[in-house]
Parts: structure tokens; C-alpha cells; sequence
């Protein structure tokens, strides 16, 4: 039984037992004498030896591929073939999960956490536009809530709609990641975390769906169907858990590992409401847990959140799905993301030099140079310390004495709003200024 079974072989040796014609060979034929003389009873068994079955088990897994899901009541599963496309797409992703934004490029921190904050501040904006009050009907509409809710979000004003306050609580949650990827994904830890995520914003947070119904379908990216019967979601979110905590053999990646958390959670759809932006935040604090600490802070909606709103198949034949394809297109989507960050932290760099170059002669800091560079390009532009202090991630005290230093060399005008402090550039600023 060492010889291998080829691919062949083994696709008609599966054939056979779908139409059952092997059926007779695993026949068993149980002899019951409990009720006779005391007897407890015996059975005798008919079929293959289990050296038999291991190696066409083997065989069969070759060509089926490897199982990367399976359905609590094994009503469907999927599987992906172990090609060359696929092993060199993880391994091109986890050579860039090690690039390290601060200890690449040599930015100060602030410089680093203001450019990580633009990033989310940009994934954040497309992630809960299917719930709420928005409902964009053209272009026009959805740069305008993507106009007010990034204003929100720099400036630390508070939310006007129901849009707004989700994406605010996605982007609070998302700065939290460290402290939220601490506890492993159990099945009461995944409770625990849709009660913070919908806390204030939406009933029976952390409470199992306990109708059929589900009040937004796919809230946060797309419709994902009616989700699976009630009775059976205590069970479907055990097997995620296990799934998330336990280890597969064969091995599956941790990268696949996401693809399969995300798409599942959105299949099942555990709760009445928010069960997209649910599943993108269990499969970031999972990112994180495993390592790839970087890959949450790039833009992978915004270069692709078509791509990822799109579902597997919701019926797929006898529930049976070859997830190669449609995993190796989510792959791309990660190296793509790394790439695409990679790339604006190089700008941020080339821009950090530019403008410390530029206004060198005038001894400020770099924080300084930038708000002068924007202040010269528009000049009606009106500086806040908070937001100066929240985009940077300062103490209050620091993002002030950036100000004031700026306004006793006489760039800057100082006036007061109410309790708020405002700040514009001199009216003759720009003629002491570097061009």
C-alpha cells in the first residue's frame, strides 16, 4: 500500500463513491444478542482494511485539495489546491507583514502616526455606508458624507449621523487593536467584542440572533444573504472559534485563516445587526494576534472594497466549493494593500525631507514646517490645537507650543472662538516665508 495513487486514479475512485458503487465494500452487518442469554452483544464488520482507507483518504485528498472550512452541521464546505500561484502569494505577504513603518524610514513617531491615521481614517470611511441614515444615491452625496466624516474624525468633532457614529466607533476600535487583540477568540470573547463594537449604537449587542429575520442584512460591506437558521448559530460560532484557536492539520495559513473568519462570520451572519463590520474587526485583531501587526494600518478597502464585498457563492453544488480561485483573488488584495502603504509611506518620507529642507533656516520643528506648508498653500486655512494634537497622537501641551511658536516668529495669527483657540496664517506671512 506504499505506492501512490496518481490524480487520476484517484478523481474516479471519488466518482465511484459519489454514485455508490463502492458502497458494499464498507457494508457492516451488526448481530445484536442483548436480549439473548445475557449477552451484551457483538458485531461483525465487512469492508476495506484501515490501511486501505488511510491511503485512499490520502489519495483522494490530493485531488480534492486542502479543507479550509466546514459548516458546524456539515451542510457545506470549501477547499483550495496547493498550487505554485498560491504558496508564492503568502509568501510575498509575509515578507512584507515584517516591514516595520517607524524602523524603515527613520520618521519621527508623530510623523509615522499621522501618516498610519490618514490611512484609517481613509479604510474607515467606506465601511459603513450600506447602514444607517446613508443611503448614497450618486457621487455627488457620497463625497459629501465622506467629506463631513472625515472632518469628524480629524478634527474630533462629534458625529452628526448614524453613519458617522459607526464609522467613528470602527476607527476608535481600530486604534485599540494592541489592547483588543490581547484575550484569544473564544466563543464568549467574540460576544464580548460585537457588544463593544455596537455599544450605544445598536440593541442586543453580543446577543445571539435569536429570529430568522436580521434587521440590515451584510452592514458594513454588502448583502450576504438571510444568513443561516437561528437554532443553528450557537454551534456555527463554536466551530469559528475552534477555528480561530485551535490548530488545523493539515496546516492551514493564518492569511487563509482570515479570508475563511471574514467571508464565514458574513455567511452565517451571527447577529441581528453589524455583522460585516463585526467580521472585519475580528479578522484584523486575528491579523495582529498572528503577527502581521502592520496589516491592518494599509489601505486594503480602499484600493479594493469592490473586490471584498463580494461573497463566495451563497448555493454553491451540494454545498461544495473550490475556494482557490476566489482565495488567491483575496491574497493579491493583501499584497496589493502592503505594496500600495509601502508606497505612501516612501512619499511621506520624500515630503518629511522636502519641507524640514525648505524651512530649515527658520529653526522649527518639523510639525511646524508642515503646518506652514499648509498654511501657504491655502492661506484661509484655519488650525485647531486639538486637531493638530489628535492627527499626531500629541499631548495637548506639545500641539499648543507648536502654535505659539509660530505665532511669536510672527507666522501665525492667534484668535479665539468661544473656548477654542483658532490660528491663520499672517497677513504677510508669505512674504517671509520660503517659497
Amino acid at each position: 500500500m506504499a505506492d501512490e495513487i496518481d490524480p487520476k486514479t484517484a478523481a474516479l475512485l471519488i466518482e465511484a463513491l459519489d454514485s455508490g458503487r463502492l458502497d458494499y465494500l464498507f457494508q457492516t452487518a451488526h448481530i445484536d444478542y442483548s436480549e439473548r442469554d445475557g449477552l451484551l452483544g457483538t458485531s461483525v464488520a465487512l469492508g476495506l482494511p484501515r490501511d486501505a482507507v488511510a491511503h485512499m483518504v490520502s489519495a483522494v485528498r490530493a485531488v480534492q485539495g486542502l479543507t479550509i472550512q466546514a459548516g458546524a452541521w456539515g451542510d457545506y464546505s470549501s477547499w483550495i489546491m496547493l498550487s505554485a500561484e498560491l504558496v508564492g502569494l503568502l509568501h510575498e505577504i509575509d515578507i512584507r507583514s515584517k516591514f516595520d513603518f517607524k524602523a524603515a524610514v527613520g520618521l519621527p513617531d508623530d510623523e509615522v502616526r499621522f501618516l498610519t491615521n490618514q490611512i484609517l481614517v481613509e479604510e474607515v470611511l467606506s465601511l459603513g455606508l450600506t447602514f444607517g441614515e446613508l443611503s448614497p444615491t450618486n457621487d455627488v452625496e457620497l463625497s459629501q458624507a465622506h467629506t463631513a466624516a472625515r472632518r469628524m474624525l480629524t478634527e474630533g468633532t462629534e458625529p452628526a449621523t448614524e453613519y458617522e457614529r459607526w464609522v467613528l466607533r470602527f476607527f476608535e476600535l481600530m486604534q485599540r487593536l494592541p489592547e483588543l487583540a490581547g484575550p484569544p477568540l473564544t466563543v464568549n470573547r467574540l460576544l464580548e467584542l460585537h457588544a463593544i463594537l455596537t455599544q450605544g449604537l445598536a440593541e442586543d449587542g453580543g446577543i445571539l440572533r435569536g429570529t430568522d429575520a436580521i434587521d440590515h442584512p451584510g452592514v458594513g460591506l454588502s448583502a450576504d444573504g438571510a444568513g443561516v437558521p437561528a437554532k443553528r448559530i450557537a454551534s456555527e460560532m463554536s466551530a469559528i472559534a475552534a477555528y480561530g484557536t485551535a490548530s488545523q492539520r493539515p496546516y492551514v495559513h493564518p492569511l487563509v485563516k482570515v479570508i475563511v473568519y471574514f467571508y464565514w462570520i458574513r455567511r452565517i451572519q451571527p447577529f441581528s445587526v453589524a455583522n460585516g463590520l463585526f467580521a472585519r474587526l475580528v479578522i484584523h485583531i486575528y491579523e495582529y494576534q498572528q503577527g502581521y501587526r502592520s496589516m491592518p494600518f494599509t489601505p486594503l478597502t480602499r484600493t479594493a472594497a469592490p473586490e471584498w464585498a463580494v461573497p463566495p457563492p451563497l448555493e454553491a453544488e451540494g454545498g461544495r466549493f473550490d475556494a482557490t480561485t476566489f482565495v488567491i483573488k483575496r491574497l493579491r488584495l493583501f499584497l496589493n494593500a502592503y505594496t500600495v502603504g509601502k508606497l505612501e509611506m516612501q512619499t511621506a518620507v520624500q515630503r518629511y525631507e522636502m519641507l524640514t529642507m525648505r524651512f530649515t533656516s527658520l529653526g522649527i520643528n518639523h510639525r511646524q514646517a508642515r503646518i506652514l506648508d499648509e498654511a501657504l498653500g491655502v492661506p484661509t486655512t484655519v488650525f485647531t490645537i486639538r486637531r493638530h494634537a489628535r492627527s499626531r497622537g500629541l499631548a495637548y501641551e506639545t500641539a499648543r507650543q507648536d502654535f505659539l511658536g509660530l505665532v511669536k516668529l510672527g507666522y501665525l495669527e492667534q484668535q479665539r472662538r468661544g473656548r477654542l483657540f483658532e490660528f491663520r496664517l499672517s497677513r504677510d506671512a508669505h512674504k517671509r516665508l520660503p517659497r
